[in-house]
């Protein structure tokens, strides 16, 4: 990526800084501010603890909503929380008393002089407002908002950090998120300029770009725009990128241990996969017999290639690839120390002095990821035969098959969200019947509980699953004489037919056979699909592959043209679909003018509803094949096992 856009993606930290520090200046007095924990690790990339103190915060404590935090005479109380109802209305009920203390004291006879502030992240909506004086609380509160907008995460890669937009978007139908989002995207565009094109595929992309355009066109900087197109695209236009298992580093660190803002912590036995799963199969492993210290500090990976070059050098690799490397770096380590016991007393002073440190520095990081790679391996011990059976049912071989080793995996393995999300897969490429469903949905009751049948609905509700039907024993023999239809093709299957994105395995046999010379072996492996271990190209990739190679706007039509919910804006013409965008391109008609081929090879892609480190690193590959460059963005960084998940948070 370019030196300058690198420094101006990294400058979203400034203007962030510039919006909290107005908040908080604008507020007298002693000042303490209170922060809920998921909101800690996002605020560590945006200000310091003695940043905050410069602004005149003299103590910062976690929010507890079971447990109140003690305040003294003209003690100013800034409560920061995120944007949910649930977590409003609990900080209400716990300010109730405080407010009233504060109204029997006399203190702050000035309104202006508000003892209570709540920060919301990154909107406050009107009905926060309302509630506020339904409670009485209006005068001696005071709400805020702000929105640090994208952080940056590492080269390539940024996030909102909104963790439940997916849920709004997806489950519970809910948009008001939206209008934050379109302004962080506004800020993009006047920090690097508005794109010759932006290419959208959803309704929530759509939508989206709307609301955008409603916010009223941008100053356009002196130089020109550092992207030379945007693709905006809705999670449920791919969720086989996230419900597949990844085979890269990256992705199966976040399969495995949780990500807060682009960091893991893997010092923990309550890892992803463990938390899932049924206690009953756990057994006993070194990782729950062994006590852990009240005071110990969990190991922590922060996912940036600048700060970790073991991570740098081992992110995009395969997963057994990248393990072998970092044994091999604790084995170089060891003989580098070695040295020691040869040197003289001289030469030892000046090793001391200028290498050990660095040596033991690199030491801490490669023990760190020679750990959580251990981890990994444990905990997805039958990573091959999952990656089998995901490969399987991409290809639709045998799905009777398909659905009793799914069933036989909820019942030995005993994962929660994991087993979930095969079904998911399995009704995405294939479709699954309602009978089947109510079969699984009976086992998968009987093994976690009954109470978890609402999970099924949710999941519908998003497109992962067909809706659960009640069973129906008075027209069983009725049915039964019915001729059973056979299952249409799904959007998945059509679109993934037309753009290519699954992988033939014939093909690949016959590149990688005896007879085929080096070359051959190499263009077998020279394909995005590497991230799923060779079965599947994620669809922001092919997109932003075509997007680079197409010359013309007749030619980026003959590809996507039968794609529907594809719509392309080119400056400030109304959207279009690629065919009719490449008619008045051809004819001239209208404003619309072929920008093709792109003459700046930067896009910019944002997945609303969360991405993951598959999509990022063939994005990566893509942009390396084409000596290119590409900027992966989205609201949070997401395994699959969290986006079945937030179907248990509703």
């Amino acid at each position: 990526m370019d030196v300058t856009l690198d420094k101006k993606l990294q400058g979203f930290q400034l203007v962030a800084q510039e919006k909290l520090q107005a908040i908080l200046c604008s507020i007298p007095g002693k000042k303490e501010l209170i922060l809920e924990p998921e909101l800690i690790k996002p605020l560590e990339h945006v200000c310091t603890a003695s940043w905050l103190k410069l602004k005149g915060i003299q103590r910062i404590y976690k929010y507890d909503a079971k447990q109140r935090v003690p305040r003294e005479a003209d003690q100013v109380h800034i409560y920061m929380i995120r944007s949910m109802l649930g977590t409003y209305q609990a900080l209400l009920r716990q300010l109730q008393p405080l407010a009233m203390t504060v109204m029997a004291s006399g203190e702050s006879p000035d309104l202006a002089l508000r003892m209570f502030h709540i920060i919301c992240v990154p909107s406050c909506y009107a009905y926060f407002h309302a509630l506020l004086e339904q409670v009485g609380f209006w005068g001696l509160v005071q709400l805020h908002h702000f929105n640090w907008d994208f952080i940056y995460l590492d080269h390539g890669v940024l996030s909102l950090e909104l963790p439940n937009l997916y849920e709004c978007l997806y489950l519970q139908g809910n948009s008001s998120a939206l209008p934050a989002v379109a302004q962080s995207l506004r800020l993009l565009q006047m920090i690097c300029g508005q794109p010759a094109l932006t290419l959208t595929f959803g309704s929530h992309s759509a939508q989206l770009l709307q609301v955008l355009q409603a916010l009223g066109p941008v100053p356009q900087p002196p130089n020109p725009p550092d992207f030379g197109a945007w693709l905006i695209i809705d999670r449920d236009k791919d969720y086989a990128s996230t419900l597949l298992t990844p085979a890269i580093y990256a992705g199966l660190l976040l399969e495995v241990f949780q990500l807060r803002a682009g960091e893991i912590s893997i010092n923990n036995a309550n890892n992803k996969i463990r938390s899932q799963k049924l206690q009953l199969l756990q057994g006993k492993s070194e990782y729950t017999t062994k006590p852990v210290p009240s005071n110990s500090k969990p190991s922590c990976i922060r996912l940036n290639s600048a700060c970790d070059e073991i991570y740098g050098d081992n992110r995009y690799k395969h997963f057994a690839q990248a393990s072998s490397s970092v044994r091999a770096q604790v084995k170089a380590l060891s003989l580098e120390l070695q040295k020691l016991n040869d040197l003289k007393l001289e030469e030892m002073h000046d090793y001391v002095a200028r290498k050990l440190p660095k040596l033991t520095e690199l030491k801490a990081k490669v023990l760190r990821h020679l750990n959580a790679s251990e981890i990994v391996i444990q905990m997805l011990g039958n990573f091959r035969q999952l990656q089998t059976l995901e490969e399987d049912i991409l290809n639709n071989v045998s799905r009777k098959r398909l659905l009793s080793e799914i069933d036989m995996l909820l019942t030995t393995d005993g994962q929660r969200f994991n087993t979930l999300r095969l079904l998911c897969l399995l009704h995405l490429c294939v479709g699954v019947a309602p009978e089947e469903l109510q079969q699984f949905a009976r086992n998968y009751c009987n093994m976690f509980g009954h109470r978890e049948l609402c999970v099924f609905q949710q999941l519908s509700q998003a497109g992962l699953l067909p809706a659960l039907q009640p069973e129906r024993k008075s027209s069983t023999k009725l049915l039964s004489n019915l001729p059973i239809p056979k299952f249409q093709q799904t959007e998945f299957q059509a679109n993934a037919n037309r753009l290519k994105l699954l992988t033939s395995c014939a093909d690949a046999d016959q590149a990688t056979g005896a007879g085929a010379d080096a070359s051959a072996r190499a263009a077998a492996k020279a394909c995005p699909s590497f991230v799923f271990n060779g079965t599947y190209i994620p669809l922001i990739a092919q997109l932003c592959s075509i997007l680079l190679s197409a010359s013309t706007a007749e030619q980026l039509a003959t590809k996507l043209a039968m794609i529907e919910g594809l719509q392309i804006h080119v400056g400030g013409t109304q959207p279009s679909t690629p065919k009719a965008y490449a008619a008045q391109s051809k004819t001239g008609t209208g404003e619309a003018t072929d920008v093709f081929p792109l003459r700046m090879r930067n896009l910019f892609v944002f997945v609303v509803g969360g991405a993951n480190y598959a999509e990022i690193a063939a994005c990566d590959f893509v942009a390396k094949l084409t000596n290119a460059q590409i900027t992966v963005a989205s609201d949070a960084l997401l395994a699959g096992s969290d986006l079945i998940a937030a179907a248990f948070n509703n």
